[in-house]
């Protein structure tokens, strides 16, 4: 008894073929280093509700300060149009960037959105 065969036969898939359909060739995208260049500076915010300015220091590493005092955690996200971070209590401060200048930041810890200011770098 002979078998029979639905559909036509397929001629086998070559390797180049295989990569392309499971995209095993696909490379990584690259860590842009100009990145960290767009958040990095000296920033300022007002909370209106204190009216109370604040100084948000962003190195080139990404460490961030805020008051001048070093704020510890994590970088979860970074991108030209956000950067977000996780301190070590578990809230994010995501600041947003528009044409690679940080335009606001938002605390969740306090659920505000404040806008960014260029500040000049404090002399103490």
């Amino acid at each position: 008894m002979k078998l029979k065969r639905f559909g036509k036969r397929r001629p086998n898939l070559n390797r180049n073929k295989l990569r392309k359909l499971f995209r095993l060739n696909k490379k990584h995208p690259k860590q842009n280093n100009a990145l960290p260049a767009i958040y990095s500076g000296n920033w300022k915010f007002i909370d209106e509700r204190s009216s109370r300015t604040h100084h948000l220091l962003i190195s080139s590493d990404l460490a961030i300060s805020l008051d001048g005092r070093s704020l510890p955690g994590s970088v979860l996200n970074l991108s030209q149009k956000e950067l977000v971070f996780l301190d070590t209590y578990g809230y994010h401060l995501r600041i947003d960037a528009v044409d690679a200048h940080p335009i606001s930041v938002y605390d969740e810890a306090d659920n505000r959105v404040y806008q960014l200011y260029a500040a000049r770098p404090s002399n103490h």
